[in-house]
């Protein structure tokens, strides 16, 4: 919608400061542009667009149906929202209405992590059974998939976006599953996202909730969801570069409520849907009890150590320093794999040990010949036999990496993690803890993160983001709320 308006007026003026509160607008001159689904925000009628014939299934909570239609609506959404609220269902609302709107011989495309494809499947059992089919699409067939495929609705992993994939074909719709892999451990595979999904009307993303000290990750999101050219773009918009410091990007003076008011034309936090005024269908989250637990070092760690780092107590400094340090906590010179075996063991419920490096967990897999070990050379159905075990508590230790199954899956009979390895990343750590401690979850959840002198720094580090982020949490959606238009009619 186009709008002229005279500033000498209170009139005109009152109407500025309400196309200023808009999500997106922009003026030239004394003109004024704005989507025309905003039109009644300023008493200029046009009633919010409806969700193009939106039918929801009747298994939803009413955010996930709001939500649904909101992102149906936009065509090109965001949902970030904690895990266990269900972004499942919002995926399968999304790709129903997509396959419906599509016309003859188009697809939809899901990408998720390779070890959450046959839990989504399931899912979309449950709940649609017969009336929602989704195919798995391997990555070697996804070429050919996408050229001259049949399924109208198809599951693939983020493995499969190579290079040889540059043609959408029939692709009609894309959609993320855990998206944040587009910033974390997945940077090219996003890249590739970005392209594969160009021109496309229909898009949507899911993951977690970002960390509000880390705002910059919604810059992926923007791109590939067509609101910013290119990250630059964005960060340039919002941000002020400091150079290279520990926070490199930091927000704008003034920019906050901008920032938020921007974001809420194209997607959602959720993390408490009764924010929003919606039914809080869920019980609070029990605590997270973290362990730190001293493991004494080995003369011979302490020397390699002080050589790698140059001092007494092995501050690390960058990467390449706190990796070194890392395997020189781990090695097999150490007390490490001994002290963590021990633990497993100990009486507690279901286990899950996270490793980083692949002799630690050959190590922790040779002391503990009873517990399921996923690595990355272990066949997909054998993965899928071993997670199955551990979900259905046939098994109650499982060893593997953050980067394997650390995104997506639900761990909920979970008790116990221990943390072989934790380095300063502060996502890797709080989405590996969410596998078991999400909405939906029973139990208190015992973290133990067993440490040498040398990687306290790191682990302080990473439970310091963890403690700010969960304060914060509330009040970016909170914020959120009060700048956007989103939340039960």
């Amino acid at each position: 919608m186009r709008l002229t308006f005279d500033l000498n007026t209170i009139d005109g003026y009152q109407t500025f400061l309400k196309v200023k509160s808009l999500p997106v607008y922009s003026f030239t001159g004394r003109e004024a542009w704005f989507p025309d689904e905003y039109a009644d925000r300023i008493g200029h009628g046009g009633a919010v667009e409806s969700a193009r014939n939106y039918e929801p299934s009747p298994c939803l909570f009413d955010y996930q149906r709001d939500i649904s239609a909101l992102a149906i609506r936009k065509q090109k959404f965001g949902v970030f929202a904690e895990p266990g609220l269900g972004k499942t269902l919002i995926i399968a609302e999304f790709a129903k209405h997509c396959a419906a709107a599509l016309s003859a011989g188009r697809a939809v495309l899901i990408v998720s992590p390779p070890m959450v494809i046959r839990q989504t499947i399931n899912e979309f059992s449950r709940f649609y059974g017969d009336s929602l089919p989704v195919e798995q699409v391997r990555a070697a067939g996804l070429g050919a998939w996408l050229e001259s495929g049949t399924a109208r609705i198809g599951i693939t992993n983020y493995e499969a976006i190579t290079d040889k994939i540059t043609c959408p074909g029939r692709l009609g719709a894309l959609l993320l599953d855990e998206s944040s892999l587009l910033k974390s451990h997945y940077g090219k595979w996003g890249q590739r996202l970005i392209h594969l999904g160009r021109g496309l009307e229909w898009k949507l993303c899911a993951t977690g909730t970002p960390a509000p000290n880390d705002r910059i990750e919604y810059a992926n999101h923007a791109v590939f969801l067509d609101q910013f050219p290119t990250v630059n773009a964005f960060l340039a918009k919002f941000f002020i570069n400091r150079g290279e410091t520990a926070n490199r990007w930091e927000l704008k003076p003034h920019a906050l409520r901008p920032f938020y008011r921007a974001l809420s034309h194209w997607c959602i936090f959720l993390s408490d849907p009764a924010t929003y005024g919606w039914k809080d269908n869920t019980d609070p989250l029990p605590p997270i009890n973290t362990h730190i637990l001293d493991v004494p070092m080995t003369d011979r760690q302490r020397s390699e150590a002080m050589a790698a780092t140059g001092n007494l107590w092995g501050m690390p400094g960058g990467i390449g320093q706190r990796q070194k340090v890392a395997r020189i906590a781990k090695g097999e010179a150490g007390n490490r794999p001994a002290f963590v075996a021990d633990l497993a063991r100990r009486p507690g419920g279901p286990c899950l040990i996270w490793c980083k490096y692949n002799p630690e967990q050959e190590d922790l897999a040779g002391r503990l010949p009873e517990a399921a070990n996923i690595s990355g050379d272990t066949p997909e159905d054998d993965r899928i036999r071993m997670i199955g075990e551990f979900q259905a508590g046939e098994r109650d230790k499982l060893i593997t990496k953050c980067k394997i199954l650390g995104f997506g899956l639900n761990f909920q009979i979970a008790r116990r993690m221990i943390f072989s390895t934790c380095q300063d990343s502060y996502e890797e750590f709080w989405q590996a803890v969410k596998r078991a401690n999400r909405v939906g979850s029973k139990h208190p959840l015992d973290v133990y993160i067993p440490v040498t002198d040398i990687e306290r720094p790191m682990v302080d580090t990473v439970l310091t983001k963890a403690a700010r982020v969960q304060a914060d949490t509330r009040e970016q959606e909170q914020l959120f709320k009060e700048v956007s238009y989103v939340g039960a009619a």
